[in-house]
Protein backbone atom coordinates (compact mmCIF):
# COMPACT_ATOMS: atom_id res chain seq x y z
CA UNK A 1 0.00 0.00 0.00
CA UNK A 2 3.04 2.79 0.60
CA UNK A 3 4.48 1.62 -2.42
CA UNK A 4 1.11 2.34 -4.51
CA UNK A 5 1.10 5.60 -2.55
CA UNK A 6 4.08 6.50 -3.12
CA UNK A 7 4.25 6.02 -6.96
CA UNK A 8 1.18 8.13 -6.84
CA UNK A 9 2.54 10.87 -5.30
CA UNK A 10 5.97 10.42 -7.75
CA UNK A 11 2.78 10.61 -10.44
CA UNK A 12 1.66 13.55 -9.28
CA UNK A 13 5.07 15.39 -8.95
CA UNK A 14 5.87 15.12 -13.04
CA UNK A 15 5.58 18.23 -15.26
CA UNK A 16 2.60 16.89 -17.25
CA UNK A 17 0.62 16.33 -14.77
CA UNK A 18 1.14 19.21 -12.55
CA UNK A 19 0.10 20.86 -15.65
CA UNK A 20 -2.84 18.97 -16.36
CA UNK A 21 -3.90 19.76 -12.54
CA UNK A 22 -3.08 23.55 -12.86
CA UNK A 23 -5.64 23.80 -16.25
CA UNK A 24 -7.91 21.59 -14.48
CA UNK A 25 -8.14 23.82 -11.08
CA UNK A 26 -7.78 27.01 -13.21
CA UNK A 27 -11.23 26.14 -15.82
CA UNK A 28 -12.79 24.66 -12.64
CA UNK A 29 -12.35 28.54 -11.19
CA UNK A 30 -13.04 30.03 -14.49
CA UNK A 31 -16.47 28.12 -14.04
CA UNK A 32 -17.47 28.59 -10.86
CA UNK A 33 -16.67 32.89 -11.86
CA UNK A 34 -18.95 32.52 -15.18
CA UNK A 35 -21.94 30.79 -13.09
CA UNK A 36 -22.80 28.77 -15.83
CA UNK A 37 -26.13 26.95 -15.67
CA UNK A 38 -26.55 23.35 -16.33
CA UNK A 39 -28.93 20.72 -14.97
CA UNK A 40 -28.87 19.71 -11.10
CA UNK A 41 -27.03 16.10 -11.81
CA UNK A 42 -24.39 17.95 -13.99
CA UNK A 43 -24.22 20.66 -11.35
CA UNK A 44 -23.72 18.02 -8.76
CA UNK A 45 -20.87 15.97 -10.51
CA UNK A 46 -19.13 19.10 -11.98
CA UNK A 47 -18.97 19.82 -8.13
CA UNK A 48 -17.42 17.29 -6.98
CA UNK A 49 -15.11 17.24 -9.61
CA UNK A 50 -14.16 20.51 -8.48
CA UNK A 51 -13.51 19.41 -5.71
CA UNK A 52 -11.24 16.23 -6.12
CA UNK A 53 -9.47 18.73 -8.62
CA UNK A 54 -8.88 21.40 -6.15
CA UNK A 55 -7.81 18.60 -3.73
CA UNK A 56 -4.78 17.18 -5.60
CA UNK A 57 -3.78 20.74 -6.62
CA UNK A 58 -3.39 21.83 -3.56
CA UNK A 59 -1.42 18.50 -2.36
CA UNK A 60 1.16 19.30 -5.51
CA UNK A 61 1.22 23.06 -4.28
CA UNK A 62 2.18 21.68 -0.50
CA UNK A 63 4.16 19.26 -2.39
CA UNK A 64 6.72 22.66 -4.14
CA UNK A 65 5.96 25.07 -1.50
CA UNK A 66 9.31 26.45 -2.22
CA UNK A 67 10.24 27.19 -5.60
CA UNK A 68 13.93 26.74 -6.96
CA UNK A 69 14.76 30.53 -8.66
CA UNK A 70 13.58 31.82 -5.40
CA UNK A 71 15.71 29.72 -3.04
CA UNK A 72 18.87 30.74 -4.85
CA UNK A 73 18.12 34.53 -3.73
CA UNK A 74 18.36 36.38 -0.66
CA UNK A 75 15.73 38.40 0.97
CA UNK A 76 17.71 41.00 0.51
CA UNK A 77 18.26 40.88 -3.21
CA UNK A 78 14.24 39.81 -3.78
CA UNK A 79 13.40 43.17 -2.11
CA UNK A 80 16.01 45.06 -4.49
CA UNK A 81 14.07 43.27 -7.73
CA UNK A 82 10.99 44.35 -5.90
CA UNK A 83 11.54 47.47 -5.54
CA UNK A 84 13.29 47.52 -9.05
CA UNK A 85 10.17 45.99 -10.48
CA UNK A 86 7.60 48.73 -9.24
CA UNK A 87 9.88 51.72 -10.63
CA UNK A 88 9.96 50.47 -14.07
CA UNK A 89 6.05 50.13 -13.69
CA UNK A 90 5.08 53.23 -12.68
CA UNK A 91 5.71 54.43 -16.10
CA UNK A 92 3.60 52.00 -17.61
CA UNK A 93 1.21 52.84 -15.28
CA UNK A 94 1.29 56.44 -15.94
CA UNK A 95 0.93 56.03 -19.47
CA UNK A 96 -1.83 53.91 -19.46
CA UNK A 97 -3.97 56.31 -16.94
CA UNK A 98 -3.31 58.98 -19.47
CA UNK A 99 -4.44 56.46 -22.06
CA UNK A 100 -7.58 55.77 -20.65
CA UNK A 101 -8.56 59.18 -19.04
CA UNK A 102 -7.38 60.74 -22.49
CA UNK A 103 -9.70 57.93 -24.92
CA UNK A 104 -12.08 55.92 -22.79
CA UNK A 105 -16.06 57.30 -22.51
CA UNK A 106 -17.89 56.56 -19.83
CA UNK A 107 -17.11 54.02 -17.03
CA UNK A 108 -16.93 50.02 -16.90
CA UNK A 109 -19.77 48.33 -14.88
CA UNK A 110 -16.97 46.76 -12.74
CA UNK A 111 -15.19 50.24 -12.08
CA UNK A 112 -18.85 51.52 -10.91
CA UNK A 113 -19.36 48.28 -8.68
CA UNK A 114 -16.32 49.31 -7.22
CA UNK A 115 -17.00 53.15 -6.84
CA UNK A 116 -20.21 51.97 -4.96
CA UNK A 117 -19.16 49.52 -2.53
CA UNK A 118 -16.08 51.78 -1.44
CA UNK A 119 -18.45 54.44 -1.10
CA UNK A 120 -20.49 51.91 1.13
CA UNK A 121 -18.02 50.34 3.52
CA UNK A 122 -14.21 51.93 2.38
CA UNK A 123 -12.40 50.30 4.80
CA UNK A 124 -12.98 46.99 3.78
CA UNK A 125 -13.19 47.08 0.27
CA UNK A 126 -9.98 49.31 -0.03
CA UNK A 127 -8.23 46.59 1.81
CA UNK A 128 -10.24 44.00 -0.82
CA UNK A 129 -8.77 46.29 -3.82
CA UNK A 130 -5.33 46.66 -2.53
CA UNK A 131 -4.48 43.72 -0.91
CA UNK A 132 -6.76 40.32 -0.80
CA UNK A 133 -7.85 41.00 -4.87
CA UNK A 134 -4.19 41.29 -6.52
CA UNK A 135 -2.71 38.46 -4.90
CA UNK A 136 -5.95 36.19 -5.62
CA UNK A 137 -6.31 37.06 -9.65
CA UNK A 138 -2.48 37.12 -9.58
CA UNK A 139 -2.66 33.71 -8.53
CA UNK A 140 -5.69 32.44 -11.08
CA UNK A 141 -4.81 34.48 -14.06
CA UNK A 142 -1.28 34.35 -14.08
CA UNK A 143 0.42 31.88 -11.69
CA UNK A 144 -2.08 28.85 -12.79
CA UNK A 145 -1.64 29.93 -16.69
CA UNK A 146 2.45 29.68 -16.25
CA UNK A 147 2.23 26.29 -15.21
CA UNK A 148 0.01 24.88 -18.56
CA UNK A 149 1.08 27.15 -21.06
CA UNK A 150 4.81 27.25 -22.11
CA UNK A 151 5.22 29.31 -24.88
CA UNK A 152 5.59 32.80 -23.51
CA UNK A 153 3.71 34.63 -26.28
CA UNK A 154 0.67 32.71 -26.18
CA UNK A 155 1.32 32.91 -22.24
CA UNK A 156 0.85 36.26 -22.16
CA UNK A 157 -1.70 37.06 -24.63
CA UNK A 158 -4.17 34.05 -23.03
CA UNK A 159 -3.58 35.14 -19.15
CA UNK A 160 -3.94 38.87 -20.01
CA UNK A 161 -7.65 38.35 -22.32
CA UNK A 162 -8.62 36.04 -19.90
CA UNK A 163 -8.61 38.39 -17.02
CA UNK A 164 -9.30 41.80 -18.89
CA UNK A 165 -12.54 38.89 -19.96
CA UNK A 166 -13.72 38.28 -16.27
CA UNK A 167 -13.58 42.18 -15.59
CA UNK A 168 -16.57 43.39 -18.51
CA UNK A 169 -18.25 39.69 -18.75
CA UNK A 170 -21.69 41.31 -17.29
CA UNK A 171 -20.77 45.09 -19.15
CA UNK A 172 -23.09 45.66 -21.93
CA UNK A 173 -19.88 47.47 -23.46
CA UNK A 174 -17.39 44.71 -22.85
CA UNK A 175 -15.87 44.53 -26.22
CA UNK A 176 -14.85 48.38 -26.30
CA UNK A 177 -13.68 48.48 -22.00
CA UNK A 178 -12.05 45.16 -22.79
CA UNK A 179 -9.00 46.85 -24.49
CA UNK A 180 -8.18 49.19 -21.39
CA UNK A 181 -8.07 46.09 -19.21
CA UNK A 182 -5.70 44.96 -20.83
CA UNK A 183 -2.92 47.13 -21.27
CA UNK A 184 -1.55 46.85 -17.90
CA UNK A 185 -1.85 43.01 -17.25
CA UNK A 186 0.15 42.68 -20.50
CA UNK A 187 2.98 43.87 -18.52
CA UNK A 188 2.16 41.93 -15.72
CA UNK A 189 2.27 38.24 -17.28
CA UNK A 190 5.41 39.83 -18.98
CA UNK A 191 7.35 40.53 -15.99
CA UNK A 192 6.03 37.27 -13.92
CA UNK A 193 6.96 35.05 -16.96
CA UNK A 194 10.47 37.08 -16.73
CA UNK A 195 10.95 36.84 -13.41
CA UNK A 196 9.13 33.75 -12.08
CA UNK A 197 8.30 35.64 -9.03
CA UNK A 198 4.77 35.95 -8.48
CA UNK A 199 5.20 38.73 -6.12
CA UNK A 200 6.14 41.06 -8.74
CA UNK A 201 2.64 41.32 -10.52
CA UNK A 202 0.98 41.21 -6.86
CA UNK A 203 3.15 44.06 -5.76
CA UNK A 204 2.04 45.96 -9.37
CA UNK A 205 -1.61 44.79 -9.18
CA UNK A 206 -1.44 46.14 -5.90
CA UNK A 207 0.09 49.53 -6.86
CA UNK A 208 -2.29 50.22 -9.81
CA UNK A 209 -5.61 49.51 -7.24
CA UNK A 210 -3.96 51.99 -4.81
CA UNK A 211 -3.73 54.95 -6.87
CA UNK A 212 -7.28 53.72 -8.43
CA UNK A 213 -8.63 53.20 -5.01
CA UNK A 214 -7.08 56.21 -2.90
CA UNK A 215 -9.00 59.25 -4.68
CA UNK A 216 -12.62 57.12 -3.87
CA UNK A 217 -11.18 56.77 -0.47
CA UNK A 218 -9.94 60.99 0.41
CA UNK A 219 -13.09 62.57 -1.67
Amino acid sequence: MTAKVERFFNFLQREKCKGFLACAFYVSIIGMVLEIAMPLPLEIICTILRLIVALLWYVVSMMEVTDEHLEKKSKKERLKQLVKEIVMFIPVLIVSNCIIYLVAVGKPVNQMSIETSIGQAPIYYSISAIIVGPIVEEYIFRFLPHKFIKNPIIYVIFSTFVFATMHVVDDPNAYYYIWFYMMRPLYYAYRYHKTQDLAVPICMHSLNNLVATLPLIIK
